[in-house]
Parts: C-alpha cells; sequence; structure tokens
C-alpha cells in the first residue's frame, strides 16, 4: 500500500469511527430511528425517498441514480428506514476521504489535509441536511469533481478526463442541487487555478483549451440526454418553477455563515433563539452553514500567508483560488436581492432563479463555501504551526481547539423516531392483532405512517373524517379497529382530554406527545356508519354535539340476518324553541317528534329494519333560524336541532 492509500485508509477510518460515535443512538435500531436532529420537525422529504427506496426502481424525472440506486438495492437487504440510515451514515467517511484527497493535491500536509477533511465531513451543513435530505448529503462529489478538475488542468491524460467524465456524472446525478451547483462554480475554479497556479507550467494553455473541451463536450451531451428525457416523458420544465418567495425563504442570509448551528449542545439554543426572533422557520434548515470562528480566523492567516510570502509554496499559491470559489459560492449563496439603505442590488440567485425557476435553495450552494473555508483554514494553520514561533503554535492550536468545540454535537439530540409519536410506536410494538386509526388527515406528512406501521395504523378517509364526532366507538368498531390514536395539539385531542368516560373507548397508554384509546369489542346489530349534511361537530367540558340546517341524514346498517325492530336514543336539543322534527326511514316518513330547546333524551323510533343498509333522514318541520339574528353571536349559519350521542337500541334481538 503506497503512502497516500494508506493515509486515505487513516482518515476513512477516523472518519467512520466518528460517524459510529455519533450514530449510536440510531445503529442501536436502524430501522425504527432516524439519524439527525429535526429541526424542521417531521417533514415528509425523508419518507417520500425511503418510500421510493423501497418500491421497484424505475427512471423519471426525479430519478437521481448516483443516490437512489444504491439506497433502493441497501432496501432489499436492510429495508427502506435501515437503508436511509446507511445511505446517509456512508456519506460522513466519503466526504472526508474526498475532501482530503482534494487538500492533499493542493500539497497541504497529511495533518492539515486531515484536519480539513474532518471539518468539512461533519460540518454544521452536512450535520443538518443528513437529518432530511439524503441526496443534498451526498457532499462527497463536490471535493471530488474539484479534484478532477484541478487534476486535469495539472495533467491532461485520457485517464484524467475519464476520471473527470465520472466525477461529472456522479455531482449531477447524485443530486440535482450538485449539478447546479458544479456548473455554477466550474468557470471560476477554471480561471483562478489556471491564473494561479498551473499557467506558470509547461504545455498549461493545451492541457486549458483540452479541459474546457472535454467540459463543453460532456455538458453538451447532458443537455441533450436531459432535453431527451423530458420530450419522451412529455415533461414542461416551467410546470417545476417554484413560487419566487421560495427562493428569498431558502436561501442563505449572510448571518447564517457565522450563527452557531442549532444542533451545538451548548449553543445550539441561543441560535434557535435569535433565528426565532428573527422570524426563521421554515427555512432553519437551510440557515446552518455556520463556518465556526476558529475555522474563519485560520481562514484570514491563509490570505495573510499568501499576501506576506513569496509564494512558491503551493498551498499558499492556491489560496486565491479557494477565496474566489468561497466568494463566488457565498454570493450565490444569498437572496436574489439585497438592500443597502434606499438602494435595492441583484444577485446572481436572481438570475440563476430566471433561467432555472425549479431551484430554490440556494443556500446550498454553502457546501462550496463549507469546503473552501476549512481548506483555507488547513493552509492558515499549516502556516502557523511552520512559523516556529512558539507563541504561533499555540495560538494555532487554540484555534483548533475552537473549531473543534464549535463543531461539536452531542449524540442523544441526533436521532428522532421514524414514527410520529410514542403511541404510535407503542401499536407497532403490539405482539397481537392491532388496527388503530391515527387522528389526523392524509398529507405529506402523514402519508407515510401506514407503511411505516406496515398498515396496522390508517388515517382519517372519507367514512371515518372526525375523531370529535358523536359515537366515534361505533363506527371504529364496525370498520374493524381496534385502538386509536390521539396526538397532542390536534382537534381531537381537547375533546378527548375533556370528555371521560367516552363512550366505547378507554384509555390504555398515555405520553407526553399522545395517547392510546382501545375500542371496546362488540358488534352492535344496528350501527349508524355514515352522517350527512351537519355542520361540523363542536364541543364544551359537557358534550359533543353537530348541528343540522334544515335536513340532515344518517345511513344506518343492521347487522343482523333478519328483520329487526331497533329504536335510537339521541342527546339533543332544539334551537332556540321547541321545533318539530320529521323523521322519515327510507324515502317513507315514520315519526315526528317535538324537542325542546333544552338539551335532552329523545327516543327515535321504533323501525322495522332489514338486513343491510337504510337511509334515516331528519328533516325540520320549520324553518331554521340564523344564529346571529337571535342571540348576536356573529353565528350566520341558519340552525334548527343539535345532535349529541346517540345509543341504538334493538328490541327483538333474535338474529
Amino acid at each position: 500500500m503506497t503512502g497516500r492509500a494508506a493515509e486515505t485508509c487513516a482518515v476513512a477510518t477516523l472518519a467512520a469511527i466518528v460517524t459510529a460515535v455519533l450514530a449510536i443512538p440510531v445503529l442501536h435500531a436502524p430501522s425504527e430511528r432516524l439519524f439527525g436532529m429535526e429541526i424542521a420537525g417531521r417533514h415528509h422529504d425523508p419518507f417520500t425517498v425511503m418510500e421510493q427506496f423501497g418500491r421497484p426502481m424505475s427512471g423519471g424525472v426525479y430519478f437521481q441514480p448516483f443516490t437512489d440506486v444504491p439506497g433502493a438495492l441497501m432496501a432489499r437487504v436492510f429495508g427502506p428506514v435501515a437503508a436511509y440510515n446507511w445511505l446517509v451514515l456512508l456519506t460522513f467517511p466519503l466526504s472526508a476521504v474526498a475532501a482530503y484527497l482534494l487538500a492533499r493535491h493542493l500539497s497541504l500536509s497529511p495533518a492539515s489535509a486531515a484536519i480539513a477533511a474532518m471539518a468539512f465531513a461533519f460540518s454544521p451543513f452536512h450535520l443538518s441536511q443528513a437529518a432530511y435530505h439524503a441526496h443534498i448529503a451526498q457532499t462527497q462529489w463536490i471535493p471530488l469533481y474539484l479534484l478532477a478538475l484541478w487534476r486535469c488542468l495539472d495533467r491532461t491524460t485520457p485517464a484524467a478526463v475519464a476520471f473527470l467524465t465520472i466525477s461529472i456524472a456522479a455531482v449531477v446525478l447524485s443530486n440535482f442541487y450538485g449539478g447546479l451547483i458544479a456548473a455554477v462554480v466550474t468557470p471560476v475554479a477554471i480561471g483562478t487555478y489556471w491564473g494561479f497556479t498551473s499557467r506558470y507550467q509547461h504545455g498549461s494553455l493545451a492541457r486549458l483549451v483540452v479541459t474546457a473541451c472535454s467540459l463543453l463536450v460532456i455538458a453538451g451531451a447532458g443537455v441533450a440526454y436531459a432535453w431527451h428525457a423530458m420530450h419522451v416523458a412529455h415533461v414542461d420544465a416551467a410546470a417545476f418553477a417554484v413560487v419566487r418567495q421560495d427562493v428569498f425563504r431558502y436561501s442563505a442570509a449572510w448571518r447564517s455563515y457565522f450563527i452557531s448551528p442549532v444542533e451545538h449542545p451548548v449553543l445550539g439554543r441561543v441560535a434557535a433563539r435569535i433565528w426565532n426572533a428573527a422570524g426563521m422557520h421554515d427555512g432553519l434548515l437551510e440557515q446552518q452553514l455556520s463556518l465556526g470562528w476558529g475555522v474563519v480566523v485560520l481562514s484570514v492567516f491563509a490570505l495573510v500567508a499568501w499576501l506576506v510570502s513569496n509564494r512558491q509554496s503551493r498551498p499558499i499559491a492556491a489560496v486565491p483560488v479557494l477565496a474566489c470559489v468561497a466568494a463566488v459560492a457565498f454570493a450565490c449563496s444569498l437572496s436574489p436581492e439585497g438592500t443597502i439603505g434606499r438602494f435595492t442590488f441583484l444577485r446572481p440567485s436572481f438570475f440563476l432563479y430566471r433561467e432555472l425557476p425549479m431551484f430554490r435553495a440556494y443556500a446550498r450552494f454553502g457546501v462550496v463555501v463549507q469546503l473552501m473555508a476549512v481548506l483555507l483554514a488547513g493552509i492558515g494553520a499549516e502556516y502557523l504551526w511552520k512559523s516556529q514561533m512558539r507563541r504561533a503554535r499555540i495560538f494555532c492550536v487554540a484555534l483548533l481547539v475552537l473549531a473543534a468545540a464549535e463543531y461539536a454535537v452531542w449524540p442523544p439530540m441526533l436521532w428522532r423516531d421514524g414514527l410520529p409519536t410514542a403511541s404510535h410506536r407503542w401499536i407497532v410494538a403490539q405482539h397481537n392483532k392491532v388496527q388503530a386509526l391515527d387522528c389526523v388527515p392524509l398529507s405529506l406528512e402523514s402519508r407515510s405512517v401506514p407503511w411505516l406501521s406496515e398498515s396496522r395504523i390508517s388515517l382519517l378517509d372519507t367514512w371515518i373524517d372526525d375523531c370529535t364526532a358523536p359515537n366515534l366507538a361505533d363506527k371504529l368498531s364496525v370498520a374493524g379497529y381496534t385502538h386509536v390514536i390521539v396526538r397532542r395539539n390536534t382537534p381531537a385531542s381537547q375533546r378527548f382530554a375533556n370528555q371521560v368516560p367516552l363512550g366505547g373507548l378507554n384509555v390504555v397508554a398515555m405520553f407526553d406527545d399522545s395517547a392510546v384509546f382501545a375500542v371496546e369489542e362488540r358488534t352492535p346489530l344496528v350501527a349508524t356508519v355514515d352522517i350527512r349534511r351537519f355542520y361540523p361537530p363542536e364541543h364544551d367540558d359537557t358534550w359533543t354535539w353537530q348541528w343540522m340546517a334544515r335536513d340532515a341524514s344518517w345511513t344506518i346498517v343492521s347487522r343482523s340476518r333478519r328483520p329487526i325492530t331497533a329504536c335510537v336514543d339521541v342527546d339533543m336539543m332544539a334551537f332556540h324553541t321547541t321545533r318539530i322534527l320529521r323523521v322519515v326511514l327510507d324515502e317513507r316518513e315514520v315519526q315526528m317528534v317535538a324537542v325542546d330547546e333544552r338539551r335532552g333524551i329523545v327516543r327515535l323510533g321504533p323501525f322495522a329494519l332489514e338486513p343491510g343498509a337504510h337511509r334515516l333522514e331528519f328533516q325540520a318541520a320549520d324553518a331554521p333560524a340564523v344564529a346571529a339574528d337571535l342571540i348576536r353571536n356573529g353565528d350566520r349559519r341558519p340552525l334548527s336541532f343539535a345532535f349529541g350521542m346517540w345509543r341504538w337500541m334493538v328490541q327483538d334481538r333474535d338474529r
């Protein structure tokens, strides 16, 4: 094994050990937990990717093969959740290796290169993106691409061109933002590297031409392929344009590079308060770009070294290259417009968004700023250490310790459960057969719950669409549910907290974020399975009710095998005055009953029911009254009767 290979293996091993330490909580249960701090709440992005990994591989507009193919293959072995974790965790040692090879190409010493590599691999940008975006977390391809590009400018061999081609494919096909970032910084990376380093070498102009032509050919082939793929798929690029306001929300603020990351175990709360005071909520994840003051000061020393030295040292000669690339990436990461006083000026993202409106998170250019900054910091540390001055060396060590402290994280903070609440985990952990209803509607965030629970947990649907409706237990029982999950701070949570006991539901597990209720096992002969034309449920500390206007209806089901007679007791009242309720069964009027304005139990029926479904209609004999006209409460709804809980009774129980 050569010296460079041994060095690289050592860096990879060190990075793997650090990764394992940070991921200890996840490694205990890789199929249940996700790596990373929950900065943006339970966002759907990681779960959408996991679900994609679990499906058969197929191409498409969003297909990014350098990430999706390994993820799908690992999902076949470990399952989609564990595959997602492994795919993310592998990026840390891979990023360290790629950054180390780039640093050594710039002739940094092994120690300085290792420091830069570890800082890049475990940077706040990488740790925060790894929590949500498996594709953006593939940061290893950026330094690998710059290594291939600058190596090609130094030595344009067929092998170097092939390496450049592969690295371009990797950076573009691992994630779309990587392709955008590489395309934007490439002209600066080529121009500054050739101007400050390689142009002094024999044959540099020819190598520049060959490299540029190779890039043009590769870019042309890539554009042709993209156009062909979109044409075949009949995709309109304009349909993927994002809202302009999102570009401002997900672009970096200049202070993002200097505020501590929210993952920091000591300064994280302070950083969170700063961003909260600034009104930064939706875009908080993208603002985790902190370079750390230790890295910034060491980078300044690299610039000082370039200004005061003879610039014959290869690392010192690379300082303006790294600084220029960092400056361009920094400018591109900012929002489209800036303001100084009354003067508003345009930034690079304004023009990029105009040409490529499908990109919105320009803060992700910060990955290049991070890479350049740690490389400059490595050069600055090397310069201070080689000065032979004891005071300079002490200062160097102090800055490195400061940088390590600023990048420090606490492993117990870097994980969260793959399921939304402890109640969901409780349901999945049950060994007996359970079927639970989660009292939230279908959304991008909740759609992952059914497949994560292997279909043991369902969401609200068109049949059971509200957990605050009266007689929920009957509907749950008829539908075959054994449990219901009520999350904290949801519309159902207050009703379940205030009304005890709940007919047919018993609490079996209580957690800080949720509760689990068991559905009593019962198979009622008659059940109400659907209600129509009632207003949404309302409740106070004593009961839950639903108002109707002029008419409303129930769908009821007789589960008996022969005709039966049944009646129903309804906890109800009329609005403002006694009213007459007309009851119609299967389009035939069967009863008229007076309902008092005071709440009470009203018996409806008896009804002769054949086996199967029936439509029970309720009609107000008199016109409903507008609440605001009578009690001046601002409610413009016409109201007639309020229906609360009800209970079916079968007079003939012989089935």
